[in-house]
């Protein structure tokens, strides 16, 4: 197994984060903002946004590495995936446990892209810690 690269945070990564922030807060407390008043978009914002970083500091470093199977890839993958299905859960209009609203789907999308970045980072700490047996 390889060991994955440490994340590289640029400062487009940094731009991304901080709109992404304030998409949140806008949408969940409500503000009227051109363009921002309503939550679906929000959602697409945020999740477009979350894409534009993961290419750049997370599946793309994945894949330059071809470390695909690495366990802190693969629970990237199940965050990603949550939050695709979140996002397509609100669309299609179904109603998930614990996600009865927009603003509830727009603020679990928030904290399972935190819990991405965390793991991302963790790969940074891990990564100098551990030694890799390949067989």
């Amino acid at each position: 197994m390889k060991a994955i690269s440490p994340p590289v945070i640029t400062s487009t990564i940094i731009g991304l984060a901080l709109l992404a922030a304030a998409v949140v807060f806008i949408g969940v407390t409500g503000k009227k903002v051109p363009l921002l008043s309503n939550v679906r978009v929000d959602i697409v914002l945020l999740v477009l946004m979350g894409m534009a970083i993961c290419t750049q500091g997370g599946i793309g470093r994945v894949a330059a590495m071809g470390t695909w199977t690495h366990p802190l890839a693969i629970i990237g993958y199940i965050l990603g995936g949550s939050i695709l299905l979140i996002t397509l859960a609100v669309f299609a209009g179904w109603r998930l446990p614990y996600i009865q609203t927009d603003q509830q789907a727009l603020l679990a999308i928030a904290i399972l892209a935190c819990l991405k970045v965390v793991n991302a980072v963790t790969s940074l700490s891990a990564g100098a810690n551990v030694i890799i047996i390949s067989t």
